[in-house]
């Protein structure tokens, strides 16, 4: 089958030498630029707000946790205040709505505002837990994996890295015949020049499911293969809290 006069397997082989070129290269280089900033961030802003807002939160006394949210609204409003390493607008934003908050509650100390003070400082505590352990997983992502590649024999870090080329390519492969079939439907609806007599639909989908097939695949050995320093989440934490729930009710 040809293309402009071109070999589709010459046009396949120079479409993944490329989206290889990319993922390893291009993506690399980015994904170190971004790690630098988020150490930044997670180094001057995010660990150290992170812990001051959990011991606000865990202080009972409320005169102690008031006295608390001062010092902390203090400490980051000051010419030193290292919030502009905050990575998300939202949360910094956030930050400056609860200091305007703060400073009407010092002008007029009725328990209105101290409500409202008190809600906002809950709210950052939890954007702030989601950022810090978001940046905290993004930074030590490879951190088991690096461990593993260390203790084992060589030829299985050598093959594991051919496993992601090849998950790489999986994923690639599964576009490509995502796009073949959208453009053998439209053939069909308006045909095109480009593309043969003799290619239908069926054939389009013959392709893209081994496509799928060969992208499922690799997809079980990346995550048999690949070690990931990964948290539980929060939604399977709330479903084995709500099953451990479920069962004490069930036995009781």
């Amino acid at each position: 089958m040809k293309i402009l006069g071109i070999d589709l397997s010459v046009i396949i082989i120079a479409l993944i030498t490329a989206y290889i070129g990319y993922q390893f290269n291009f993506r690399s280089k980015k994904r170190e630029a971004f790690l630098k900033e988020l150490s930044s961030s997670y180094n001057e802003i995010y660990f150290p707000m992170y812990r001051e807002l959990s011991l606000i939160m865990e202080t009972e006394k409320k005169t102690q946790k008031l006295d608390m949210i001062d010092e902390f609204v203090r400490e980051h409003s000051g010419k030193e205040s290292k919030v502009r390493f905050i990575a998300s607008s939202f949360i910094l934003e956030y930050f400056y709505k609860l200091r305007k908050t703060h400073v009407n509650y010092k002008r007029e100390m009725n328990r209105t505002n101290e409500e409202k003070l008190l809600t906002m400082v809950e709210c950052l505590h939890s954007m702030m837990d989601t950022e810090f352990w978001d940046a905290h997983d993004t930074i030590y992502e490879d951190h088991k994996q690096f461990i593993s590649d260390t203790f084992i024999n060589p030829f299985f870090v050598v093959l594991g890295n051919v496993f992601k080329i090849l998950y790489h390519i999986s994923v690639f492969l599964f576009w490509i015949c995502t796009a073949i079939v959208y453009f053998t439907i439209s053939n069909s609806v308006l045909p095109l020049k480009v593309i043969p007599d003799w290619w239908n639909i069926y054939y389009a989908l013959l392709l893209w499911t081994l496509s799928l097939m060969f992208f499922a695949f690799m997809m079980m050995f990346k995550e048999m293969i690949i070690k990931k320093n990964r948290r539980e989440s929060k939604i399977v934490k709330n479903f084995k809290a709500k099953m451990k729930r479920f069962f004490k009710k069930g036995i009781k």
